[in-house]
């Protein structure tokens, strides 16, 4: 892929299982790559490159955020890849402890990296933001209303960042993926059909494709991977 030079990319969630293929790929691509992390396990199964820097922060809290900004210096590209799934029960049996949660992790963690992000990247001509949603954001299957809810935030956050920032030269898109294949989705749904499941590495790639100059002209999309 030609790239406009090596870039700072900031990856969060980037010690999971999508993260990890999207650090790859971004790293294949010649970038340096900021990776914060909470998990020290997951931190310390990141392999050591040259090019990927580890930070330890929680991205859900302001703080965190602008912590990771700052040990990137120049954010080019953000990819807000952290997330969390949960589910398996009508509205009306479902805990008001999962609704928390889920959007602490997926909704939380993308507002708070996004603004840490924007003052850097209108400040220096533009840059990318990309954010994971969910085609369960549209899709709203039965049992799953937390999950589907917190990602179709991800969507209104998407269209409003690329509202908002566009004239600044910052351009906001978001993938809509369907079951990832990670060990944890095999694991929770053993008797699935996992043919029909992506890739995490297919994803990744798309991401990093949105990135890229090949991609400027999409701007405040929604992409089914």
């Amino acid at each position: 892929m030609t790239n406009r030079g090596a870039r700072t990319v900031v990856v969060t969630g980037g010690t999971g299982a999508l993260g990890r293929r999207v650090v790859d790929a971004f790293v294949e691509n010649g970038d340096r790559v900021v990776v914060p992390w909470i998990v020290e396990a997951e931190a310390k199964a990141m392999p050591k490159h040259e090019l990927i820097e580890l930070i330890r922060a929680d991205v859900s809290e302001p703080d965190g955020a602008e912590a990771s900004v700052q040990a990137a210096g120049m954010v080019d590209v953000l990819v807000n890849g952290v997330g969390g799934f949960g589910g398996g029960t009508p509205v009306h049996e479902t805990e008001i402890a999962l609704w928390d949660r889920l959007y602490r992790i997926n909704v939380r963690t993308a507002v708070c990296m996004s603004a840490a992000a924007a003052t850097r990247m209108t400040s220096g001509g533009g840059g990318v933001i990309v954010n994971v949603a969910s085609q369960a954001s549209v899709d709203c299957p039965a049992g799953i209303a937390a999950y589907s809810a917190s990602k179709a935030a991800i969507v209104v956050l998407t269209r409003s960042l690329q509202a908002e920032l566009g004239d600044a030269g910052v351009r906001v898109n978001a993938v809509m993926p369907t079951t990832i294949d990670t060990p944890a989705n095999r694991e929770a749904m053993p008797d699935a059909d996992f043919s029909t499941w992506t890739a995490p590495e297919e994803i990744a790639r798309v991401i990093v494709w949105l990135a890229s100059e090949a991609g400027r002209t999409v701007r405040g999309g929604l992409i089914p991977v």
